[in-house]
């Protein structure tokens, strides 16, 4: 007996996908899918907290982060450190 799967409601298109005002914390930011994600967020126009081990790969995508108007700080950080989290947390705070 097979049951049928209810179709998904259409997904928005990636122009109506917006983060305008809000502030992306995304880990594993230096390269692959987390510069990948970091890419996004700022093309959907989110400001960006940008958190990985490699200064020199963070710098390379807060640039492009930056060409696209956004603003990105980068903070190079090991997470494997159970401490980083909430210093980058604490760090951002108003």
């Amino acid at each position: 007996m097979t049951h049928a799967m209810p179709s998904a409601p259409p997904a928005p298109a990636a122009d109506e996908f917006r983060l305008d005002g809000y502030v992306a914390i995304v880990t594993g930011a230096g390269r692959g899918i987390g510069a990948g994600i970091a890419q996004a967020y700022a093309q959907a126009g989110a400001d960006l907290v940008l958190v990985a081990r490699t200064v020199a790969d963070l710098t390379a995508v807060a640039g492009s982060v930056q060409a696209l108007g956004r603003t990105a700080l980068a903070i190079p950080a090991d997470l494997t450190d159970l401490s980083q989290p909430a210093t980058i947390i604490d760090r951002n705070r108003p």
